[in-house]
C-alpha cells in the first residue's frame, strides 16, 4: 500500500509543472477532438489524433486482451519513465489524479504500449469524464515534462460503437486456432466435451475466414497393439473428427483427412504420459497465399 501512494505522489508532482520545470501539453480542442472506429470481427479500433504529437489507439482483437498504442510521428518524448495517469476534469476541483500504470521508455520516437487492465481502465476513465495522460520526459531537455492527453470530447457516441464492435469478435484469433491437437482416451475414438468445444471454434473460424484454404487433419495412435491395428485407429479417430467438422458445416472440399497410426510421435512411448500425448488428432488450418 505505502508503495502505491509513493507513486502516486511522484506521478502527482511529475505532472505539476513549476518554474524550474517546464511543461508542454498535447491535446486536442473541442473543435478538432475526433476519436474514429474501424473494425470486422477479427479486430475492433478506436483512435484518437492528437495535434502535434501523433495518435492514441485503443485495439481489441479476437481472443486477446485490450491494448493502448500510444504512436508518436516524431522524436518528442526521450528516455525514461512514462506514467499513464487518470487526470479529473477541470470542472470537478478536489478530485486527485490516479496512477494506472509506470513502465520505461526508451525513448527514439517508439510506441508507448499497455494491455490488460490498465487499457480498460483508461477506457473506463474516458467513459466516466476523466482523461487518461502519457506523461513522460522531453525529448530536448529532462527539465521538461511532456504531457499527451486523450480528449473525451466527441468519446461517447464512438464509445459506444467500439462496444458493439467488441460484441462482434470471434472468441479466437487464426494464431490461437491454426494449430490444434485433441488427445484420445487408451484404444479410444469418442469425441470429449472438451474436444468438441475446440472443434467448436475451429468450424467457427473457418465458416468466417474465407482466406482459409485446407484444414489438415492428421490421426495418430501410441505405440501400443499391431501396427496394422493402430493405422486403423488412427484413421477412425482422423474420420471421427472430419465428420464432427463437416456437421458443423465446415466445406468438405476445405478437409484433407489423413492417418499415421504410431508413425510419427510427438514424444517417445515409454511412459503413459507419452503414450497419452500421442493418441491424438492435429488440426491444421493453412490460408491462401498472398
Amino acid at each position: 500500500m505505502q508503495h502505491k501512494i509513493n507513486v502516486l505522489i511522484t506521478a502527482v508532482i511529475f505532472c505539476v509543472a513549476s518554474p524550474s520545470h517546464a511543461l508542454t501539453r498535447y491535446q486536442s480542442g473541442f473543435e478538432n477532438a475526433e476519436w474514429l472506429l474501424s473494425g470486422d470481427i477479427f479486430s475492433c479500433s478506436l483512435t484518437h489524433p492528437v495535434p502535434n504529437y501523433g495518435e492514441g489507439h485503443f485495439i481489441k482483437e479476437a481472443g486477446e486482451p485490450m491494448k493502448f498504442i500510444l504512436e508518436p510521428t516524431n522524436e518528442k518524448m526521450g528516455p525514461g519513465n512514462v506514467y499513464i495517469i487518470s487526470q479529473a476534469p477541470s470542472w470537478a476541483p478536489g478530485s486527485n489524479p490516479e496512477t494506472l500504470d509506470v513502465l520505461p521508455y526508451p525513448g527514439y520516437g517508439l510506441t508507448v504500449e499497455v494491455g490488460g487492465k490498465v487499457a480498460e481502465r483508461m477506457l473506463t476513465s474516458l467513459d466516466n469524464g476523466r482523461h487518461p495522460i502519457v506523461a513522460g520526459t522531453a525529448w530536448e531537455s529532462n527539465r521538461e515534462t511532456i504531457e499527451i492527453s486523450l480528449s473525451n470530447i466527441n468519446f461517447a457516441p464512438a464509445y459506444n460503437e467500439f462496444r458493439r464492435c467488441l460484441s462482434g469478435l470471434l472468441p479466437v484469433n487464426y494464431d490461437q486456432i491454426a494449430r490444434s491437437a485433441v488427445l484420445f482416451a487408451n484404444k479410444g475414438v469418442e469425441l470429449s466435451s472438451r474436444i468438441k468445444n475446440r472443434l467448436d471454434l475451429i468450424a467457427l473460424y473457418v465458416s468466417s475466414d474465407p482466406s482459409v484454404e485446407y484444414i489438415y487433419i492428421d490421426g495418430h495412435t501410441d505405440s501400443l497393439g499391431s501396427r496394422r491395428d493402430n493405422r486403423e485407429l488412427s484413421k477412425v479417430r482422423a474420420e471421427v473428427v472430419t465428420s464432427y467438422l463437416l456437421d458443423k458445416g465446415v466445406p468438405a472440399e476445405k478437409i484433407i483427412s489423413r492417418y499415421h497410426g504410431e508413425r510419427y510421435p510427438v514424444i517417445e512411448n515409454r511412459t503413459a504420459t507419452g503414450r497419452e500425448r500421442n493418441r491424438r488428432v492435429t488440426i491444421r488450418l493453412e490460408k491462401f497465399e498472398e
